[in-house]
């Protein structure tokens, strides 16, 4: 196979069972630019991680100062492959959870109350 650069192929096969026990297969080809992919996510990472370093936060009732999330930014990882967390932090690998912790930290940003939990304390 000759070298493709920055695109990407792939060969997809889907077999299923038909009718009196035969057999369907779909075979799909599929050639896409990797950078082209990559861009979207990359412009909401970097969106996101300054948007983050805006935010700042600290327990109701506390008469502490304001504190910033962690530098590492676990809400991120939503975007990338494996979860960066902090020391002692639970690393959470499910995308929904993911997702439902980004969601409500913005949702608590723009003072609306959480759809779920979020585990604030490790962010």
């Amino acid at each position: 196979m000759p070298a493709v650069g920055d695109s990407k192929r792939a060969l997809d096969e889907y077999t299923s069972e038909i009718f009196m026990g035969g057999a369907s297969t779909i075979v799909m080809h599929n050639t896409c630019e990797d950078s082209l992919l990559a861009a979207p996510i990359i412009l909401d990472l970097v969106i996101l991680a300054e948007l983050f370093t805006r935010i700042s936060l600290k327990k109701e009732g506390e008469d502490a100062d304001f504190r910033a999330l962690h530098p590492v930014a676990a809400l991120l990882s939503y975007l990338t492959k494996a979860p960066l967390v902090r020391a002692g932090a639970p690393v959470v690998n499910a995308l929904a959870a993911q997702r439902a912790a980004l969601e409500n930290v913005l949702r608590a940003a723009a003072g609306l109350p959480a759809d779920s939990h979020t585990m604030m304390e490790f962010k």
